[in-house]
């Protein structure tokens, strides 16, 4: 008994999995039954989720080649006002924004990062780093205060992973196109194993319905399919099966091994365990009963499009939902469910909106487990991209009060966070500005900016000259000594900090140095203090 839900559970989880990936106005034509419907709108999905992984397979080599990234943090007046009374009444009236204009290459097994530091748009400083993938060795410069490069060992770093997993790791991150298959490929494995989900289901009722969500309603045919509690053992097998021999797993399998990404014996491993989880449907089949186990619903309005999905578990003759998602529309005008439902708990995200030229204009409400957490106003939203990824339009996030007369919550739902979304599918560029406002007033943006650049240049990393081991003490004592602040002062200044404050900080970051360079030691009468303390 124990194993038959153990391998019910399992079953749940993927056909869970694949309600989630066929969320949308798939296209199910003309169909008479749940399987038709299912087979018809899965289909369709599969198409278009291969074209657009090649045309990922396509940006991500560009990204390879150069990728940009701007982030940038603004602070508007009172945001200033607020940050300099948390910093103890500082005044930050010079502060505008600062900005880490970034561009990044990968390629050869060398990863390169030029970054510069700007403050209210005056650069600061730069930062240099040159990673040897192979070697495992970083190369770390900030010209402004010194033309030496810092040398790190990336394998005695402590961060819990073994040489081995380490360079795996590094080796993926040169090239994870090497573990990516291509989109014939991934249509052929979503089509098999998504077909062995829907060919284990039964049909049940199918029956005309009305689907409405927030005053939106369409008419539809409800279609339903069910996997027996016995057919879920065998859909387990089937996959598991199917998955132990397939051609194109291996492969996989294969390409990793043969990059240094994975060993050898991991497919082997793979293998071994789909054959213990086969040895556990062989137990289960013989607890296995007809009962209905899983349900599946989904409504097809008159265009043949899919506005509506839920599936759920079968507890004697009641229905759970697990998760449901309903998109009906009339004209201009749609409204939206989406549900999930696990343990007791629940969260929901519900509205309505109108789209005029492909632009959605909406309000919406997220509640978990039945009251309302976040309220999200969307504004001008591009529905259908020209490219996919590249989206435009505004998000507008509140919490709600509720009613309630709590001041903290109050407090609360006078802050804001708006989200502008800007792209261009032309240029590959796409931008994000995330704004906190309180009562309407804008205390800070903080904008993400991203595209294509050109490769970043790599120097001969076996010629640069000099480098200073972080691991050797007498190497750090010389790279300290080479330090200076003057350049980075200079920097500070012309960017509009007051020169008082740069002073104090210049000598702060000369004195750290100084004290590392020649450690005092510690006075007699103190040290005698504190070991009576002790």
């Amino acid at each position: 008994m124990n194993h038959s839900r153990k391998l019910l559970k399992r079953a749940i989880a993927i056909t869970t999995a694949a309600s989630f990936v066929t969320v949308g106005g798939n296209t199910a034509l003309a169909a008479g039954s749940y399987r038709e419907a299912e087979t018809a709108a899965y289909d369709n999905f599969v198409a278009g989720t291969a074209s657009l992984w090649n045309d990922y397979l396509e940006n991500y080599q560009k990204a390879l080649t150069g990728s940009k990234a701007v982030i940038d943090l603004k602070l508007e007046d009172t945001g200033k006002l607020l940050l300099g009374s948390a910093a103890g009444g500082m005044d930050l009236s010079w502060l505008n924004n600062v900005s880490l204009d970034t561009s990044v290459s990968i390629q050869k097994g060398l990863e390169a990062v030029k970054m510069a530091v700007l403050l209210n748009d005056s650069r600061l400083c730069d930062l240099n780093a040159y990673v040897d993938l192979e070697n495992l060795m970083e190369y770390m410069q900030v010209p402004d205060i010194s033309g030496g490069y810092l040398q790190i060992s990336m394998q005695n770093l402590d961060n819990g992973l073994s040489a081995n997993s380490l360079k795996e790791s590094m080796n993926l991150l040169s090239d994870l196109s090497i573990l990516l298959p291509d989109k014939d490929t991934v249509s052929s494995l979503l089509g098999r194993y998504g077909h062995l989900i829907i060919d284990n289901m039964e049909d049940g009722l199918s029956a005309q319905e009305n689907v409405s969500e927030e005053g939106v309603s369409e008419d539809c045919t409800m279609y339903e399919g069910q996997i027996k509690a016995a057919n879920a053992m065998e859909m387990v097998r089937q996959i598991a099966e199917t998955a132990r021999d397939d051609k194109e797993i291996k492969s996989l399998f294969d390409s990793a091994a043969e990059a240094g990404i994975s060993k050898e014996e991991q497919y082997k491993e793979f293998q071994d365990a789909l054959d213990e989880l086969l040895s556990e449907v062989e137990t289960a089949d013989e607890s296995a009963d007809n009962s209905t186990a899983i349900y599946s619903k989904i409504w097809v309005n008159g265009e043949d499009k899919v506005v509506g999905r839920e599936f759920g578990t079968v507890e004697g003759t009641e229905e759970n939902p697990i998760f449901v998602w309903k998109a009906p529309s009339a004209g201009s005008s749609s409204g939206l469910l989406i549900g999930l439902a696990s343990d007791g708990s629940t969260v929901a995200l519900t509205g309505s909106g109108t789209t005029e030229n492909g632009l959605l204009t909406g309000d919406y409400t997220l509640t978990v487990d039945g009251t309302d957490s976040l309220a999200v106003h969307v504004e001008k939203l591009e529905t259908k991209p020209e490219k996919a990824g590249y989206y435009n339009g505004k998000f507008t996030l509140t919490i709600p009060t509720n009613g309630s007369e709590d001041e903290e919550a109050n407090m609360l739902s006078s802050f804001a966070a708006e989200i502008n979304l800007t792209s261009d599918s032309t240029a590959g560029t796409s931008r994000m500005d995330l704004s906190l406002t309180i009562s309407g007033i804008s205390l800070a943006t903080l904008s993400i900016r991203g595209g294509y650049t050109a490769e970043v240049e790599v120097p001969d990393l076996d010629t640069v000259t000099p480098v200073y081991s972080v691991e050797d003490e007498d190497d750090l004592t010389e790279y300290l000594k080479t330090v200076n602040w003057d350049s980075l002062a200079a920097n500070a200044v012309a960017a509009g900090v007051p020169e008082d404050l740069v002073s104090q900080f210049k000598l702060t970051l000369e004195s750290a140095v100084e004290n590392m360079l020649n450690p005092q030691p510690a006075d007699t009468e103190t040290a005698e203090t504190m070991e009576e303390v002790a």
